[in-house]
């Protein structure tokens, strides 16, 4: 069986050089960049080093070495080989947001903000893809999107995966999943009724049909599950649980059931045990949560999304004093998580405000008491495991995906500096340097050549 295992990783890897050798086109050489890191955090938690020399071929990490090792020697001879200048930078991996909302900005729900005709889910694809390109221009190179229409983010996260455009790497939810009337249900009154458009709209009542709902996002393309466990700002309903223990249940077990990670908006107290004792992959929000809570969260490795930039404030409510100010600081959700030592993964909910400043929300963490360093891990290791991907992303190393930022300045003296970035790789492409973004198009075919 390892034979058979080893012969078939052997034809994978040399059927696209017999596809384009069928097609009577050579196969494209291989390309390394060589990347003189002036200072490089390879893993975040860990000391930064000093002049060091990162080798990529094509999408991943090929070598890091010691000092600035010389192009001459690095790559077979055929290959394309480029040098990369970074020695007056700070170089770490890529950043992660654990949630973010893609397809508008601001993202209003049903019931919040002023009236206006819904755009069609054409028009929702397009934001995406800008969206998320405004992203990885601020250093984001994945993205887990917790709430779209059925088909907008499926559609970015598919042409960026395929290399069509630049992009970021997107984890989906598709449409998040919510009781009838519940945060999250955006079916008008008339077709509340129709069992297609709950399945669409990820409207469930009841553990059966929250099965259902569950296994029709898997076949869709999820990547992730979004459950709306309490009513929420956005859609003026409340802040209370929404759903009845058995349909969390049904919701978090299907979801595994399916491979996929579950995530739950939630607020109160009783909503978050609820969600965490049937097994839920992380807290979003989490404003209210109790120490009842988060001793749960802890003893079961329940990660925390705590979204500080959704609550100072978005602009979607558009109010001087909203509430959710108010609560932050009178529960300190964030604080008392990290001081429990529950695990943090970075999350924003950009969507709420402008796709891009998703940096501000290490100003916040830092603000309300996380070192910069360890906001930094937040948004890269502890955000990969959450994701499922340590294995390919999350730390700079050999054999993982070559996504990596510079900036000019030391975000470990003044966590700002992330706001600015100078240069992002992604899957080993530049999608920025000097300051500015590239062609996001290779125009190269994609797939074999027909």
């Amino acid at each position: 069986m390892k034979d058979f295992w080893l012969g078939l990783g052997l034809c994978a890897a040399t059927l696209p050089a017999l596809v384009f050798a069928q097609a009577g086109r050579a196969a494209p050489p291989d390309h390394y960049l060589v990347i003189h890191a002036g200072t490089l955090l390879a893993v975040p938690g860990e000391a930064p080093r000093r002049e060091m020399t990162i080798v990529v071929k094509n999408d991943r990490i090929a070598a890091i070495t010691p000092g600035y090792a010389a192009a001459d020697g690095i790559a077979p001879a055929g290959s394309a080989v480029e040098t990369i200048d970074l020695s007056r930078h700070f170089v770490l991996p890529g950043l992660m947001d654990a949630h973010v909302h893609l397809q508008d900005e601001p993202s209003i729900g049903r019931r919040g903000g002023p009236p206006r005709n819904p755009p069609a889910a054409a028009e929702h694809a397009v934001n995406a893809i800008i969206y998320a390109r405004r992203s990885l221009a601020a250093g984001f190179t994945t993205l887990r999107d917790l709430g779209a229409d059925d088909r907008s983010v499926f559609a970015a996260r598919d042409a960026f995966r395929d290399g069509r455009i630049i992009g970021p790497r997107i984890l989906a939810a598709g449409s998040a999943i919510a009781v009838t009337a519940g945060h999250g249900d955006t079916l008008p009154p008339d077709r509340t009724g129709d069992p297609q458009a709950r399945l669409e709209d990820g409207t469930c009542d009841g553990p059966a049909e929250c099965r259902a709902v569950v296994r029709f996002q898997a076949k869709r393309g999820a990547d992730v599950i979004k459950v709306t466990a309490t009513g929420g700002f956005s859609s003026n309903t409340g802040l209370e649980p929404q759903l009845f223990p058995d349909e969390i249940e049904a919701i978090v077990a299907t979801a595994h059931l399916n491979g996929l990670k579950a995530a739950a908006h939630a607020y109160a107290p009783l909503a978050i045990r609820q969600a965490v004792q049937a097994g839920i992959d992380s807290i979003e929000h989490g404003f209210l949560v109790d120490d009842e809570g988060l001793a749960l969260m802890k003893k079961s490795g329940t990660f925390l999304v705590p979204t500080l930039s959704a609550s100072y404030p978005p602009p979607v409510f558009r109010i001087p004093d909203p509430a959710s100010v108010r609560l932050r600081n009178e529960h300190r959700a964030f604080e008392r998580a990290y001081a429990a030592g529950v695990k943090i993964a970075f999350g924003t909910d950009a969507g709420t405000f402008t796709h891009g400043d998703n940096a501000k929300e290490f100003e916040l963490m830092v603000k309300f008491g996380m070192p910069p360093m360890a906001a930094i891990r937040s948004a890269t290791v502890a955000t990969a495991e959450l994701f499922g991907i340590s294995e390919d992303a999350g730390t700079l190393e050999p054999g993982k995906t070559a996504d990596l930022i510079a900036l000019t300045a030391n975000p470990l003296e003044n966590i700002s500096a992330l706001r600015e970035i100078d240069f992002v790789l992604k899957s080993g492409r530049i999608a920025k340097r000097d300051g500015r973004m590239t062609e996001p198009f290779s125009y190269a075919p994609v797939g074999p050549p027909f």
